[in-house]
């Protein structure tokens, strides 16, 4: 996620600056030309300036290039509340948590990100650009406190709701597997932004999300072969994250996460989640052993997005496979973990009850209820179940602010559930990490929670009793 990072300098630095640069200009010649026009793209990523004004002593200046188009709008992950302001701080099977819709201008400190109205759909607020007439540059110009945000363009989209318009990622800062105009692998139509703290205006320090100051590990995204009838049939894909100075000969192989999303494509948790920064930070830091984080397709396995047996079997016998004959990763169950959220978190907790043996540690993260998965009652959680779990090391977690119907109607998700799958367990007296954060079914939420999942669990010893 390219930006610049601005911030204010005395006048006299300021001064010195500008003749500088006009020394470079008028020296470099058509050189200097070339150099600026092969670097368009890269000087439209967004500008994170540090104002040291309120209300986050940051602001940051989104721009899209594009002189033909009569329209250019911005959406954005900047919906914010105070969770303690809420209606509720969770809902029952019939109510959802209502949200204001608090725009950054508003912001104050202990506000959260949340959707508005707060459900598990991506409702964020949308904002026209403004064009310069000269340049045909559009922007935008927002506050906004510390963090990774998403945001994506969409061009000349005559609907308000933005029904039918396609929503396009940033040109100038394009998700890490589109080169040059190019895709390898899913498209996200989206981008990332990270916006550091400035603690004299309560914003909390989430460094741990930037990119990582020190070496960085590899992402790459590759095709295996799969039974899956899916079109393309035979072929599926994952995105894969190999850790800083990775080493096939290293003499201890390495651990492997297996990271599902919540039925989206295999590069859902490496744009939109961050999640190679935020490794790159936790193993640089000591907090984490040097791990390879496979990430596969929750999409083409089937058209039901409720056949998790389809995805437990795609995953056993055709993932793993691969991984480990393409990688140098430990082929012991006790080196695995899988997690997810949504309904990746949904195959994660099939795979726990119907697959123990496979992983050492399992991250439920804000799981749904879709049939014909759902948690088990507890009777129905047989002896052996209970004693092969309890050699595993589980976590569970959510926000406490996750809807319990979704946009579809569906009754007895978000918090309420994901409180049952914690309950359900403890009955039959297994221990777990439940971690719960105040926030919606959403990345802001989900971000914390693999950090979490990687720290407190997996790879740890299991938590007993």
């Amino acid at each position: 996620m390219p930006f610049f990072v601005v911030r204010r300098a005395p006048a006299a630095l300021r001064t010195l600056a500008v003749l500088a640069a006009v020394l470079v200009l008028t020296a470099g010649g058509s050189a200097a030309h070339a150099s600026r026009k092969a670097d368009t793209a890269q000087r439209l990523a967004p500008q994170v300036v540090h104002t040291g004004t309120g209300p986050t002593g940051y602001r940051v200046t989104f721009r899209f290039k594009d002189p033909d188009a009569t329209s250019v709008r911005i959406k954005g992950e900047w919906y914010f509340a105070d969770p303690y302001e809420l209606s509720a701080l969770t809902g029952d099977k019939d109510t959802t948590v209502t949200t204001p819709g608090i725009l950054p201008a508003q912001w104050k400190p202990g506000d959260i990100p949340i959707g508005s109205p707060n459900s598990s759909a991506a409702n964020w607020p949308v904002a026209a650009m403004t064009e310069n007439p000269r340049t045909g540059v559009w922007s935008y110009t927002v506050p906004l406190p510390s963090g990774v945000f998403n945001y994506g363009f969409y061009v000349d989209c005559s609907s308000p709701t933005q029904t039918g318009c396609t929503e396009v990622s940033d040109p100038g800062n394009p998700p890490w597997n589109t080169r040059n105009g190019k895709t390898t692998g899913s498209v996200q139509a989206l981008s990332q932004v990270y916006v550091p703290s400035d603690p004299e205006f309560g914003t909390v320090d989430q460094a741990w999300q930037a990119q990582a100051v020190g070496r960085r590990g590899g992402l790459a995204d590759v095709a295996y072969p799969t039974s899956s009838p899916i079109i393309p049939a035979g072929t599926n894909r994952l995105a894969v994250y190999t850790p800083p100075g990775y080493d096939t000969h290293r003499a201890k192989p390495y651990t492997t996460v297996y990271l599902f999303s919540g039925g989206d494509n295999e590069t859902d948790w490496s744009t939109q989640g961050d999640v190679a920064a935020i490794l790159d930070n936790l193993i640089d830091t000591g907090q984490i052993q040097p791990m390879v984080v496979v990430m596969p397709n929750s999409l083409g396995e089937t058209d039901d997005s409720t056949g998790y047996p389809a995805f437990d079997a795609n995953l056993t016998d055709n993932v793993i496979p691969y991984v480990e004959s393409h990688y140098h990763v430990s082929t012991a169950a006790s080196q695995r973990a899988v997690g997810g959220q949504g309904f990746g978190g949904s195959i994660a907790m099939s795979l726990l009850f119907r697959h123990t043996d496979r992983f050492g540690y399992y991250g439920v993260l804000s799981p749904g209820v879709i049939a014909p998965f759902t948690v088990p009652d507890a009777s129905d959680i047989s002896d052996a179940q209970v004693a092969a779990i309890k050699k595993t090391g589980v976590f569970v977690g959510g926000g406490w602010q996750e809807p319990s119907v979704t946009p579809g109607g569906v009754h007895g998700a978000g918090h309420s559930y994901h409180a049952r799958v914690v309950s359900t367990l403890a009955e039959k007296g297994v221990g777990l990490t439940a971690d719960f954060v105040n926030g919606g079914h959403e990345w802001f939420v989900w971000r914390q929670l693999i950090r979490d999942f990687l720290t407190r669990t997996a790879f740890f010893p299991p938590v007993t009793g």
